[in-house]
């Protein structure tokens, strides 16, 4: 990938750090404490079957749309490979569907509104065949619920050890914006770019496994955004793991919501003090990066 080559070059020339990447920028000073969050708030996706959609090779469970998801299962192990898209103000997201049976849980980023489902079944080499495409009123009982909630991408478990350490870093923070600093500086310093993974994925799509990144202490883009945003939902904060370009090329980052101060993206700073951007991977590497960002996906 031409994004991950020209960071190497930056890499070999710059005399930063990660860890000083990270810890001089001046972060805002926090204004009001807000309680600890527990694991027994963690918010877990459930299918209860109580809005069913699809068809008879691909089932949509819609009973918790106002929360931020659907799950989507294969309700047959011996077909082709499946997709699923979800369409909604010109903005589309296919997403792959395992044929193991079990359920995966997909967001509703676009927020309210009318969305259009479109199941596909792979008939040769890429063509796929429409199987069906039904329309789903979305009501969210919150605009941030969809990234909160863990999914196919961002994928976590309560017993996941990357929410254990999420829970083992923030044990003494008493804001957001603390416990938002504490994790992404940790991810910074915690996780190497993985330069033989970009060459081994290329190509091809790879989700994210949150607890190997943690574990191996190595990852791509991809990962780097997957593990902070893992760690920050199971803190009550909205997280947005984002995949788009940059000048370079395709990437992957991240935008926090925090009460008071609203999202924080890469392009946008607090107004009164310097923020670190959030973009864990060129942190990690030790780049400023002050391109554009553009956003494809949001997961």
């Amino acid at each position: 990938m031409k994004l991950c080559k020209w960071l190497l070059l930056i890499v070999l020339l710059s005399a930063c750090s990660s860890s000083q990447a990270a810890k001089n920028q001046e972060y805002p000073t926090p204004t009001e404490t807000t309680p600890s969050p527990t694991k027994d708030q963690i918010r877990m996706p459930q299918a209860d079957g109580t809005v069913i959609l699809g068809d008879d090779l691909i089932e949509i469970d819609a009973s918790h749309s106002q929360q931020g998801y659907i799950m989507v299962r294969a309700l047959q192990s011996d077909r082709p490979r499946l997709k699923l898209k979800l369409i909604k103000d010109e903005y589309e997201v296919p997403y792959d569907i395992e044929q193991d049976q079990q359920y995966i849980t997909i967001p509703l980023t676009q927020g309210s509104g009318t969305y259009q489902i479109k199941g596909y079944e792979n008939i040769e080499d890429t063509r796929y065949a429409v199987l069906f495409t039904v329309e789903l009123q979305v009501s969210l009982a919150e605009e941030t619920l969809p990234f909160l909630y863990p999914n196919q991408v961002v994928d976590y478990t309560p017993e996941s050890d990357a929410v254990q350490k999420s829970f083992e870093l923030t044990a003494d923070c008493t804001t957001e914006l603390q416990r938002v600093k504490k994790i992404y500086e940790f991810v910074v310093d915690h996780v190497e770019y993985d330069w033989n993974k970009v060459d081994e994925v290329q190509g091809h799509y790879v989700l994210p496994v949150v607890d190997e990144t943690l574990a191996e202490g190595r990852g791509i883009c991809f990962d780097y955004a997957a593990l902070m945003s893992a760690m920050l939902r199971v803190q009550q904060i909205p997280t947005r793991l984002i995949t788009g370009y940059v000048d370079e090329g395709y990437h992957a980052w991240v935008e926090v919501y925090v009460q008071n101060e609203g999202w924080i993206n890469p392009e946008i700073l607090f107004e009164s003090r310097q923020w670190t951007r959030m973009d864990p991977t060129y942190a990690s590497v030790g780049m400023n990066y002050k391109g554009q960002y553009q956003d494809k996906y949001r997961y």
